[in-house]
């Protein structure tokens, strides 16, 4: 997508599970190529919310609309290939992989388009290559997965989002077990990614946040949903997160 439009909406939704409520009431709307950041205490429902408006878990109550070949879909009405087309997750701890390589890993983002049969055509092989290309681990391509580095496991998993080939791409703390020059590394590859992608992550690295995002949601421990720019935001940030904005390095 050369212009923005709306890629992503939710209207009133509740996020929690059956006994519990996590987060409040909350309506978004969400553009093309940008970078949404969830920021919040910990225990105040990021990870809740991120894996509710990705459609990995129902809302409580209210709706989630996803842009799908121009036209606006509910997600609860989405069946799982149409979703796997629209977005790819990437979660904060890679999934243990047995002996697949590299190759092998990021080749399982093109299943949405392999049908029943799981038939692995020209075209997937080219995505693949594309995905191992774009992130730079082309020399990890025979690898067993599970000798990477945690970081380069990241990166794999990013290319296995982009062989997915979908507008929408959601991280849930994608740095949490990362050394600091792998977590720089990676928070350059990830805000380089808007430039096609729209990007919803979730983070405790604010400086990440204040750099990068276009617009930043805050959770606080009541579960109620700040949103707006840093700038418009930086008491609230102040206040729940009891970081002053001039001490954080930008």
């Amino acid at each position: 997508m050369t212009n923005k439009q709306m890629i992503l909406e939710a209207k009133n939704i509740i996020t929690g599970y059956k006994d519990k409520k996590v987060t409040k009431g909350f309506s978004f709307s969400i553009n093309s190529n940008s970078i949404t950041v969830i920021i919040g205490p910990n225990g105040s429902g990021k990870t809740t919310l991120l894996k509710t408006i990705s459609g990995i878990i129902k809302p409580v109550s209210g709706n989630i609309f996803y842009l799908f070949n121009n036209d606006i879909l509910d997600s609860d009405k989405m069946n799982s290939v149409t979703l796997a087309k629209v977005r790819a997750v990437v979660l904060s701890k890679p999934p243990e992989t047995g002996n697949l390589t590299v190759f092998e890993i990021i080749s399982l983002g093109r299943f949405p388009y392999t049908g029943w049969r799981g038939k692995f055509l020209q075209q997937d092989y080219v995505e693949t290559e594309k995905a191992l290309a774009e992130i730079g681990i082309g020399d990890l391509s025979n690898r067993i997965f599970r000798t990477l580095s945690d970081g380069e496991k990241q990166k794999v998993m990013i290319a296995r989002a982009l062989a997915q080939n979908t507008p929408l791409i959601f991280f849930d703390e994608p740095a949490a077990f990362l050394d600091l020059p792998s977590k720089i590394e990676l928070s350059k590859l990830i805000a380089n990614l808007s430039k096609n992608k729209t990007v919803i992550i979730t983070t405790h690295d604010i400086d990440f946040a204040l750099n990068y995002c276009n617009e930043l949601w805050i959770i606080d421990t009541d579960g109620n949903i700040h949103t707006g720019t840093p700038e418009q935001l930086s008491n609230i940030i102040e206040d729940i997160l009891k970081v002053k904005l001039g001490e954080i390095r930008v």
